[in-house]
């Protein structure tokens, strides 16, 4: 059985991508906090690497396509890239590359996106995406059009069916739903754990990267790095609560409600 890896290979763009890269299998998409629905995505493409005897690859886009064309749409932070690929490497995923999501790139047409992209630099064989996956400028391409074009290229394509998360998909819009509203549970759910949220801390304060998804203000029981906390989120920000300060990277794990927050 495949060992799986601390964390995955990272490249960042595809001028990190090794020149002697050999054939791959890739998943596609933003994979933002890598919930219940990216993982059997990332479970049917481990299938295919294994039996091809090919390296899985997961490509994911930073920053948020949404933020970068400007759609009206919730596009706050689930996981870091670090996170993610971290996540990902638990899931059976060798390496992240990470496309850096431009006005240039979402222009480009499914045609060039495909032949330079998938099977040129990461030289694809397989390409496996969730059923709704759209690409190319102004998403003009779906899996039909991958698939066309793969069969040209000489790479496979699957669409995977979304997964149920009580009578809807379960994605990164229904987490990120069900954390604006405080439902914990729900969001732990459609994770497969708990909420975590990664920064640096400050003495009582954990600086977040801008635009990071945070539950609604108020007091919350946590873990700061492993150990038991109480913590306030408070204006997108988030305190300890316990009267100790300290320095370093800081990853918060929300769990419950607590009484007595403001």
């Amino acid at each position: 059985m495949r060992s799986r890896q601390a964390r995955a290979t990272l490249w960042h763009g595809l001028d990190d991508v090794p020149p002697d890269l050999g054939p791959t299998v890739l998943t596609i998409g933003v994979f933002d906090g890598l919930h219940r629905g990216h993982r059997s995505l990332i479970d049917k493409a481990r299938r295919t690497a294994d039996e091809r005897g090919l390296p899985l690859v997961m490509v994911t886009f930073d920053p948020h396509p949404a933020r970068v064309l400007g759609l009206p749409k919730d596009t706050a932070t689930l996981s870091t890239i670090a996170h993610r690929a971290e996540l990902a490497a638990a899931a059976g995923v060798d390496a992240v590359c990470v496309l850096r999501f431009t006005r240039e790139l979402a222009g480009l047409s499914p045609e060039t996106f495909a032949a330079h992209c998938l099977a040129g630099r990461l030289r694809a064989k397989a390409v496996v995406v969730g059923a709704n996956f759209t690409f190319g400028a102004r998403a003009a391409g779906d899996v039909d059009t991958l698939r066309e074009l793969g069969a040209a290229l000489g790479f496979s394509v699957e669409g995977v069916p979304l997964l149920p998360a009580n009578n809807t998909a379960c994605s990164s819009t229904y987490t990120r739903n069900c954390l604006r509203s405080g439902d914990l549970p729900g969001v732990t759910r459609a994770l497969g754990r708990p909420h975590r949220v990664d920064g640096v801390r400050a003495g009582d304060r954990i600086v977040l990267a801008p635009n990071t998804a945070l539950p609604p203000p108020g007091r919350y029981r946590a873990t700061l790095n492993g150990r038991a906390v109480l913590v306030d989120v408070r204006d997108d920000s988030v305190r300890v609560a316990d009267g100790t300060s300290g320095e370093g990277a800081a990853a918060v794990t929300f769990l419950e409600r607590a009484g007595g927050g403001s």
